[in-house]
């Protein structure tokens, strides 16, 4: 059996360890085999897809910004000078924006032209997520903080969140009114309500996730679904979580290893269709097709 076998991803779906999901509960989240879209990088990481479906991501290290095409699948290089960017997210203006941890900014991209500009700068930033009405957040795991920037024109950097962890992934819930953020070195991603004027409430536990022995979850990129379930990147690889709540108490993570000898998972994005999930495995990245219901 190879490791890309649909025999193979067949286990992977159904995997359990003590604290996962039991084979009856999991099922198989995908189906065939997985294709690399790309490979060869330092740490492929950051991951977004615009109005029109094509796909973008970034290199930490190399401080590259690659965008895919979402019909002929070309993969093209966006910009060779990003600043380390690691997370990126569309804003509802249609541009990209982005976390450059090397220059200690945000940036933004017109996708049309491919300019960069500067948003916002000072702390060093990690992950990204952009409300509808064009609020920014970032983590910041060196001061353990989540950062705010309001809309433009103003555009003011203000402190959002201090916390006694430390931060990496985030996301917004679906209805707009928390964002979630990952407690990256332990098991638990948290839910901040989140104001229409952008304040964010105390953080509280919303997802338990399944980890080795070390407890040392090295949470990362993920996405809040409309089900309320949570997708992540985490040291073990790529998980599916239900809520912390009473109709979900009997339910644990199904955790998809990492395929053959990859490392952790760094991040998780479905397509827009919801048909396809891709993920990025520091060297490379893939893109699994989801079997029809399993992922909501």
């Amino acid at each position: 059996m190879t490791p890309k076998s649909p025999a193979f991803l067949l286990l992977l779906g159904l995997c359990t360890f003590a604290t996962h999901a039991s084979a009856a509960e999991s099922g198989s989240l995908f189906v065939g085999d997985p294709v690399v879209i790309s490979e060869g990088h330092g740490f492929a990481e950051g991951m977004a897809f615009d109005a029109e479906g094509n796909f973008y991501f970034t290199d930490v290290p190399a401080g590259t910004l690659f965008r895919v095409d979402a019909v002929t699948g070309e993969k093209t290089l966006l910009d060779g000078e990003s600043g380390k960017t690691n997370g990126i997210a569309i804003g509802p203006d249609g541009m990209l924006y982005g976390c450059a941890g090397g220059d200690q900014r945000i940036h933004r991209w017109d996708l049309k032209t491919g300019k960069r500009s500067v948003v916002a700068e000072g702390p060093h930033s990690n992950d990204i997520a952009i409300t509808d009405a064009g609020i920014i957040f970032f983590t910041d795991p060196e001061t353990h903080s989540v950062w705010r920037v309001s809309p433009a024109p103003e555009r003011q950097l203000t402190k959002a969140a201090a916390l006694e962890w430390k931060p990496n992934g985030i996301a917004l819930n679906p209805a707009g009114d928390a964002l979630f953020v990952a407690e990256f070195l332990a098991d638990t991603v948290h839910r901040l309500p989140l104001a229409d004027d952008g304040s964010l409430g105390a953080p509280r536990p919303a997802y338990r996730l399944a980890t080795g022995q070390d407890g040392r979850g090295l949470l990362d990129g993920m996405v809040v679904l409309p089900s309320g379930h949570l997708l992540i990147g985490t040291a073990l690889g790529i998980q599916l979580v239900p809520p912390l709540s009473a109709k979900a108490a009997n339910f644990r993570p199904v955790v998809v290893p990492p395929f053959g000898d990859r490392p952790r998972c760094n991040y998780v994005r479905l397509s827009p269709d919801g048909k396809t999930l891709y993920a990025a495995f520091r060297d490379d990245i893939l893109k699994l097709a989801v079997r029809k219901g399993a992922i909501e």
